[in-house]
């Protein structure tokens, strides 16, 4: 069983606040100028967010093992470095 988790459901989850901002949108009235300021800015910030993560050549993932996000990230780094030092991996990095 793996301790990793594909992270796709952040884009699906930013999907559901863009698609439920712009819900909102359609049903603040008018003259509440911050309101509808406010919904703008919730989907513009999920809406950058969602566009920033798809430019990355990865899927991001999420470990649910034990273990600081920096020993997690020292740890992977150290595996990478010794599995291409011995041919094993052909990651681009």
């Amino acid at each position: 069983m793996s301790r990793f988790l594909r992270a796709g459901l952040i884009a699906d989850r930013l999907n559901d606040i863009i698609e439920a901002s712009s819900m909102l949108l359609g049903e603040i009235d008018p003259r509440d100028h911050k309101a509808g300021d406010l919904a703008r800015d919730i989907a513009a910030i999920a809406a950058d967010l969602k566009e920033f993560i798809a430019r990355w050549e990865c899927e991001p993932l999420i470990y649910t093992g034990r273990g600081t996000t920096d020993e997690v990230i020292n740890l992977l780094d150290s595996l990478l470095s010794k599995a291409r030092a011995a041919g094993r991996v052909g990651l681009r990095g």
